[in-house]
């Protein structure tokens, strides 16, 4: 391996641009040589941004046989995350892959699987792991601020999808793998296991419904409801038909609460409400450019001993396993289905 990392971006939409970019351009560590992308006017768009050095290629089989590449970060849609890591792999190229891993329970163990075998990287970009509002919520619960925590409320309202609400690749579940439970739940799903200490889903119930975004083949609506093996229960909230953008989240414990909203930490216990110290954020928008740098740090470790992966390989695939199950209960009525991984 090179004592700079050389990688392509493979897709260079809005996330790899306004998202991954920047942090890789002010990394001395990591060098983007090639850029991959089927789409001319996004080839092209590289090319301004990076200049004449990058090599621009439609097909990730063409740019892993011309360039000598220690790793992928793939930001395509979803539906095209699976064959990414399978053909990385197989060249000995370590993968950053945006959430969802792939489009299936099924897909993801294929790709932790190849991965496996071929002995390379493979992370998930767990992104707001790293905004620090949930960072002062985790120091707050590690503090012991409001007891053990035993429930979790997500809401996540937005009035469109992602991108806009127009045509979006977001509302067709062939390449989207499905609505917002995937585009947002899937953010819930990997904080409250983080926010509940590691515990582990054990069952879900869901509803599961479109409300505004009826042309698309995906939901725009979704509550479910988490039990976990150690009693705590998560419930989230997401729909993408709401009047105006607002997220919050509740933790409750057997001393008292703790709430999330507006990137600020408040926690109420034993008789006094205060807030919680949290640095400052960047604005609300779909990138977070500011959070990245800490997923490339942990990337670079994983380069360089990919076991140091595998937490986060079983956090995605808890998440997989989730979802799937929270489809399944909606088709059910909202049946308990069992999380199996």
């Amino acid at each position: 391996m090179s004592a700079v990392l050389r990688g392509a971006l493979v897709g260079f939409g809005g996330v790899a641009r306004q998202g991954h970019l920047p942090a890789y351009l002010r990394d001395a560590r990591f060098e983007i040589q090639a850029v991959v992308d089927p789409e001319p006017s996004a080839r092209a768009c590289a090319a301004e941004l990076l200049g004449e050095s990058v090599r621009l290629y439609a097909r990730l089989a063409e740019c892993l046989s011309a360039e000598r590449l220690d790793f992928v970060d793939v930001a395509a849609p979803p539906c095209d995350h699976l064959a990414a890591i399978e053909q990385a792999a197989a060249a000995g190229v370590h993968v950053l892959v945006e959430k969802p891993l792939a489009l299936t329970l099924e897909e993801a163990g294929r790709a932790q699987r190849a991965a496996l075998r071929a002995g390379v990287a493979l992370r998930v970009v767990h992104n707001w792991h790293h905004a620090p509002a949930f960072r002062a919520a985790r120091q707050a619960l590690e503090a012991g601020a409001i007891g053990a925590p035993d429930e979790i409320e997500f809401v996540t309202e937005r009035t469109q999808p992602a991108g806009g609400g127009g045509p979006s690749w977001r509302l067709d579940a062939k390449i989207a793998g499905g609505g917002i439970l995937v585009d947002h739940g899937w953010h819930q799903l990997y904080l409250a296991q983080a926010l509940l200490g590691g515990s582990e889903p054990q069952s879900v119930r869901a509803a599961i419904e479109c409300r505004r975004w009826t042309q698309g083949s995906v939901e725009d609506t979704a509550q479910v409801r988490v039990r976990y093996r150690r009693g705590a229960r998560a419930r989230l909230l997401l729909t993408w038909a709401a009047p105006e953008r607002r997220t919050s989240v509740t933790v409750r414990g057997d001393e008292g609460s703790l709430r999330i909203e507006a990137g600020a930490v408040r926690v109420e216990a034993r008789g006094s409400e205060r807030p919680w110290p949290s640095e400052p954020d960047a604005p609300d928008d779909s990138y977070h450019a500011t959070w990245f740098p800490a997923e490339l740090e942990a990337f670079a470790a994983a380069i360089g001993e990919p076991s140091r992966a595998a937490a986060n390989q079983r956090e995605a695939l808890l998440c997989q396993a989730v979802i799937h199950a929270a489809y399944r209960s909606g088709e059910r009525a909202g049946a308990e289905v069992d999380v199996e991984v």
